[in-house]
């Protein structure tokens, strides 16, 4: 488990994080996420999960990348500790209020508190098209020295303009969508899954399937 970056937090919150005789810091319970005492329901694909993806937050888009990736299901804001793969991935908005969230559920993870659950990184999903502004993106740093394994999910304009049902899904036993070429435009994601979001949804399920001894 990744210890928590040592620099000094600026929480700009009234509930200050404790901190253990070890040194490992841990946030309020309220800005924990709860852990599951029963299964989470099945994927939206209706199999049981591979890698769960944790929200760190609303519209995080954790629900989308698990309508994307077929292995992946929705944690419901709460740690998938009584499931049989509780192998988890946080995912958070790239504002200040995303990534505080994300570092709130990284020192949890950090200090054991997930209820056996494995982390096994965390995704940051652009809250804008563009790069992060600099104050952003050293905070983003900061938040991602906490994590196992960081996944940085590219800006997909289209997804946008359609509902999850809509979307096309990956699946590990296919080949992954080429990219786009100078003279192919990326293919609508109705049709394919974005040639990045497979990518990494491949290296997650590589690192979930470790994770389970496979």
């Amino acid at each position: 488990m990744a210890a928590q970056p040592a620099e000094r937090r600026d929480y700009d919150r009234d509930d200050e994080p404790s901190v253990t005789p070890a040194g490992l810091r841990i946030p309020p319970q309220s800005r924990q996420a709860p852990i599951h005492d029963n299964p989470v329901s099945p994927s939206v694909h209706g199999r049981q999960p591979a890698m769960w993806l944790l929200a760190a937050h609303g519209r995080s888009g954790a629900g989308t990348l698990a309508q994307i990736w077929a292995p992946a299901g929705d944690a419901r804001r709460g740690w998938p500790a009584r499931d049989r793969h509780p192998h988890v991935v946080v995912v958070a908005r790239t504002d200040r209020a995303g990534l505080d969230a994300a570092h709130d559920l990284l020192l949890q993870a950090a200090a054991g508190l997930t209820g056996g659950c494995t982390l096994l990184g965390l995704a940051l999903v652009p809250d804008a098209p563009g790069p992060l502004p600099k104050t952003l993106r050293r905070w983003a740093d900061v938040v991602a020295s906490a994590a196992p394994a960081v996944w940085r999910i590219p800006y997909v304009e289209d997804l946008r303009t359609h509902r999850q049902h809509e979307l096309a899904i990956w699946t590990p036993s296919e080949p992954d969508p080429p990219p786009p070429g100078r003279m192919r435009a990326p293919a609508p994601s109705t049709t394919t899954p974005h040639h990045e979001l497979a990518v990494i949804g491949r290296e997650i399920f590589a690192a979930a399937r470790i994770a389970a001894g496979h």
